[in-house]
Protein backbone atom coordinates (compact mmCIF):
# COMPACT_ATOMS: atom_id res chain seq x y z
CA UNK A 1 0.00 0.00 0.00
CA UNK A 2 3.09 2.16 1.21
CA UNK A 3 4.69 2.11 -2.30
CA UNK A 4 0.99 2.39 -4.20
CA UNK A 5 0.97 5.48 -2.47
CA UNK A 6 4.38 6.46 -3.06
CA UNK A 7 3.71 5.91 -7.33
CA UNK A 8 1.00 8.42 -7.06
CA UNK A 9 2.53 11.35 -4.96
CA UNK A 10 6.31 10.91 -5.87
CA UNK A 11 6.31 9.98 -10.07
CA UNK A 12 3.04 10.81 -10.18
CA UNK A 13 2.81 14.48 -8.40
CA UNK A 14 -0.70 13.20 -7.08
CA UNK A 15 -0.69 13.09 -3.41
CA UNK A 16 -4.54 13.21 -2.95
CA UNK A 17 -4.51 10.33 -5.40
CA UNK A 18 -1.51 8.60 -2.96
CA UNK A 19 -3.76 9.58 0.27
CA UNK A 20 -5.38 6.53 0.79
CA UNK A 21 -2.45 4.41 0.09
CA UNK A 22 -0.77 5.79 3.01
CA UNK A 23 -3.56 5.82 5.22
CA UNK A 24 -4.52 2.12 4.39
CA UNK A 25 -0.44 1.01 4.53
CA UNK A 26 -0.01 3.58 8.38
CA UNK A 27 -3.31 1.40 9.43
CA UNK A 28 -1.82 -2.32 8.46
CA UNK A 29 1.73 -1.01 9.88
CA UNK A 30 0.17 -0.15 12.98
CA UNK A 31 -1.77 -3.02 13.66
CA UNK A 32 1.79 -5.27 13.72
CA UNK A 33 3.67 -2.30 15.52
CA UNK A 34 6.04 -2.01 12.23
CA UNK A 35 6.95 1.38 13.24
CA UNK A 36 9.14 1.69 10.39
CA UNK A 37 6.71 1.67 7.84
CA UNK A 38 4.36 3.94 9.75
CA UNK A 39 7.35 6.64 10.14
CA UNK A 40 7.14 6.42 6.15
CA UNK A 41 3.21 6.38 5.79
CA UNK A 42 3.03 9.31 8.23
CA UNK A 43 5.61 11.15 6.74
CA UNK A 44 4.24 10.66 3.52
CA UNK A 45 1.12 12.47 4.82
CA UNK A 46 2.34 14.85 5.95
CA UNK A 47 3.73 15.77 2.39
CA UNK A 48 0.12 15.37 1.41
CA UNK A 49 -1.14 17.63 3.64
CA UNK A 50 1.34 20.51 3.39
CA UNK A 51 0.88 20.06 -0.25
CA UNK A 52 -2.91 20.70 0.29
CA UNK A 53 -2.57 23.80 2.85
CA UNK A 54 -2.66 22.03 5.69
CA UNK A 55 -0.15 23.03 7.65
CA UNK A 56 -0.99 22.29 11.37
CA UNK A 57 -1.56 18.43 10.55
CA UNK A 58 1.07 18.42 8.18
CA UNK A 59 3.45 19.44 10.68
CA UNK A 60 1.87 17.13 13.47
CA UNK A 61 2.38 14.39 10.93
CA UNK A 62 6.57 14.79 10.33
CA UNK A 63 7.22 15.31 14.22
CA UNK A 64 5.33 11.72 14.59
CA UNK A 65 7.56 10.13 11.95
CA UNK A 66 10.54 11.79 13.66
CA UNK A 67 9.11 10.63 16.80
CA UNK A 68 8.64 6.58 15.80
CA UNK A 69 12.02 6.89 14.12
CA UNK A 70 13.85 7.84 16.88
CA UNK A 71 11.80 5.14 18.82
CA UNK A 72 13.43 2.95 16.65
CA UNK A 73 16.31 4.58 16.12
CA UNK A 74 16.26 4.98 12.50
CA UNK A 75 18.84 8.32 13.13
CA UNK A 76 19.36 8.86 9.70
CA UNK A 77 15.63 8.61 8.62
CA UNK A 78 15.82 11.02 12.45
CA UNK A 79 17.80 13.77 10.80
CA UNK A 80 15.88 13.53 7.19
CA UNK A 81 12.35 13.91 9.21
CA UNK A 82 13.57 16.97 11.00
CA UNK A 83 14.93 18.41 7.20
CA UNK A 84 11.37 17.89 6.22
CA UNK A 85 10.32 19.85 9.49
CA UNK A 86 12.85 22.41 8.46
CA UNK A 87 11.22 23.44 5.30
CA UNK A 88 8.02 23.14 6.39
CA UNK A 89 8.70 25.70 9.62
CA UNK A 90 10.40 27.79 6.64
CA UNK A 91 7.24 27.54 4.69
CA UNK A 92 4.89 28.86 6.99
CA UNK A 93 7.12 31.94 8.08
CA UNK A 94 8.79 30.55 10.92
CA UNK A 95 12.30 31.05 9.82
CA UNK A 96 14.15 30.46 13.66
CA UNK A 97 12.35 26.83 13.52
CA UNK A 98 13.40 26.21 10.30
CA UNK A 99 17.05 26.79 11.33
CA UNK A 100 16.89 24.57 14.86
CA UNK A 101 15.56 21.58 12.98
CA UNK A 102 18.36 22.05 10.69
CA UNK A 103 21.04 22.43 13.38
CA UNK A 104 19.24 19.20 14.93
CA UNK A 105 19.19 17.00 11.40
CA UNK A 106 23.03 17.90 11.06
CA UNK A 107 23.80 16.57 14.61
CA UNK A 108 22.06 13.27 14.02
CA UNK A 109 23.51 12.95 11.01
CA UNK A 110 26.65 13.82 11.64
CA UNK A 111 26.25 11.14 14.79
CA UNK A 112 25.42 8.73 12.13
CA UNK A 113 27.63 9.46 8.75
CA UNK A 114 24.20 9.81 7.15
CA UNK A 115 26.05 11.66 4.28
CA UNK A 116 23.30 12.18 1.58
CA UNK A 117 21.15 13.81 4.61
CA UNK A 118 24.29 16.17 5.50
CA UNK A 119 23.74 17.16 1.49
CA UNK A 120 20.03 17.82 1.89
CA UNK A 121 21.03 19.84 4.96
CA UNK A 122 23.53 21.87 3.20
CA UNK A 123 21.07 22.32 -0.17
CA UNK A 124 18.90 23.29 2.85
CA UNK A 125 20.81 26.05 4.47
CA UNK A 126 21.59 27.43 1.41
CA UNK A 127 17.37 28.11 0.59
CA UNK A 128 16.59 29.04 4.28
CA UNK A 129 18.83 31.74 4.66
CA UNK A 130 19.06 33.03 8.16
Amino acid sequence: MFWVGCWHQVVKGDGATGRPYFDRSYTLAKSVDDRMTMSYAIRHLGFADKDAGRFHQARERLTESVTLRREIGFRPGEAAGLVALAYLSAETGDRSAALDHLDEAESVAEGCSAKAVLGWIAHARTLIHP
